[in-house]
């Protein structure tokens, strides 16, 4: 039976040089979920990234994709893995199915079953009729799905997107999140890190969020929203925050609170920090 958990990192520490990118984190994702992995630059959300794509950063603790560590078992572990940069990653002279190639080949698929998988993959991004252009001559938004599909040749169990609507307008963005929708249908995990917290708000069926290297909160939007009441001392529907975006304002910059007594109890109130 195959492990329910696409990844599990446990007590992930991960420096450069003497500064701590990343400390103590715990995370898990579930086969089929999207997990948004939010806060502000300097956060270790790329940092995390790097060190769950084994991108060689010194770091300390257990990463295990499918229940496979890259110490236990480096090929699997890696084929299990898809990557989708922020930065398009194929090359312009080539055209999109012989980028599909290509990848292909470097994880190590061949012959027919190479020819079948590019055929799918484009057909699931919608280029099958723009396979053999160019991608120097695509609008943004294919040149975007194109980037995902070479991610998803080798059908990783983990998909790893870094910001994959950069730049998108509003259709192009939607095709991007049909894709995505119908990989978490097949079972599909996803990491996915956005500044558009409506985009996290709306796909993500969990929130991680992180500032400094660590953990601050996490869970499902409803919970986010049920915890930053209770640990700020908002009365629910008086002022209480309803969205990701007024969430992730006040866990990473809690209001300044003033505490009045009034005849035997106490009236707090809540000052948002600037």
């Amino acid at each position: 039976m195959p492990d329910p958990l696409a990844l599990s990192i446990q007590d992930l520490t991960v420096w450069y040089g003497e500064c701590v990118a990343v400390e103590h984190l715990c995370l898990e994702v579930q086969r089929g979920e999207i997990l948004g992995l939010l806060g502000p630059n300097g956060s270790g959300k790329s940092t995390t990234m790097a060190a769950v794509a084994g991108q060689g950063v010194a770091m300390q603790g257990t990463i295990r994709v499918g229940g496979v560590s890259e110490s236990a078992c480096p090929k699997s572990y890696r084929s299990g893995i898809g990557y989708v940069p922020q930065e398009l990653a194929f090359y312009e002279e080539l055209t999109a199915r012989d980028n599909l190639m290509f990848f292909g080949r470097l994880q190590s698929i061949h012959g027919r079953e190479l020819r079948n998988r590019v055929a799918d993959a484009l057909d699931f991004v919608h280029l099958t009729s723009q396979a053999d252009r160019k991608p120097s001559s695509f609008s943004g938004g294919m040149q975007r799905r194109l980037n995902l599909a070479c991610a998803l040749l080798h059908r990783p169990q983990l998909l790893l997107l870094d910001e994959p609507t950069v730049g998108l307008d509003i259709a192009s963005r939607d095709a991007i999140f049909d894709v995505l929708k119908r990989l978490r249908q097949q079972g599909v995990a996803m990491i996915l890190t956005t500044h558009h917290l409506d985009e996290a708000q709306s796909l993500c069926d969990r929130i991680a969020i992180l500032n400094h290297g660590q953990l601050v909160a996490e869970g499902t939007l409803t919970e986010l929203l049920h915890n930053v009441r209770q640990q700020k001392g908002y009365w629910i529907g008086h002022n209480a925050p309803t969205r990701l975006e007024e969430v992730l304002r006040l866990t990473l910059a809690p209001p300044t609170v003033a505490e009045f007594p009034q005849r035997g109890s106490t009236t707090t109130f809540h000052a948002e920090a600037a």
